[in-house]
């Protein structure tokens, strides 16, 4: 589990994936917590999510993770890593905050934790993020989180963001 001021950031387990299949209710009970209907603009990728950790248990920590509002005991979105570094040490982090909390911080918290929890293992050297080819809220969650533009992909339409451990590690202002 990962926390923050206003957030704990959990890892989805099976067990939790288990009880997100069975529907929002069974989660929420397990949780403790309130899961409005609408939490996740990807409801596609439970599945996809679960299958992966269910045929590879090792991806728990480096895969989907689980955004509760801590005052308000309510999922407000999912966040997480498109699988573990890549042999150069590379980490591609995504994130969604559920629309009522946007524009309040959380997502710029959320990918600051992830962004920290990353560079926590030695082995990891760049962490990396895709947006829309436009300037988005997304866009300034990664900048003020650190990231910097790195280019475009114009076969995916999409922006690459980074940040390397030593820009990570450069003391701020």
């Amino acid at each position: 589990m990962i926390l923050t001021s206003r957030l704990q950031i959990l890892p989805c387990t099976l067990q939790y994936f288990e009880a997100l299949l069975q529907g929002k209710e069974a989660l929420g009970h397990l949780l403790d917590i309130d899961i409005p209907l609408f939490w996740t603009e990807f409801p596609e990728i439970i599945l996809v999510a679960y299958d992966k950790l269910r045929n590879d248990p090792s991806m728990l920590g480096w895969f989907l993770y689980l955004v509760i509002h801590q005052e308000d005991k309510r999922l407000i979105g999912a966040g997480g890593f498109k699988g573990r570094p890549d042999n150069d040490g590379v980490v591609e982090i995504g994130y969604e905050i559920t629309t009522a909390y946007r524009e309040m911080g959380f997502g710029t918290e959320l990918t600051q934790a992830l962004i920290r929890f990353a560079f926590g293992h030695s082995y990891v050297t760049r962490v990396i993020a895709h947006t829309e080819e436009e300037y988005t809220a997304s866009v300034k969650v990664l900048q003020k989180s650190g990231m910097s533009f790195a280019g475009e992909n114009p076969d995916t339409q999409l922006w690459r963001w980074e940040i390397t451990r030593a820009q990570y590690e450069l003391p701020q202002d």
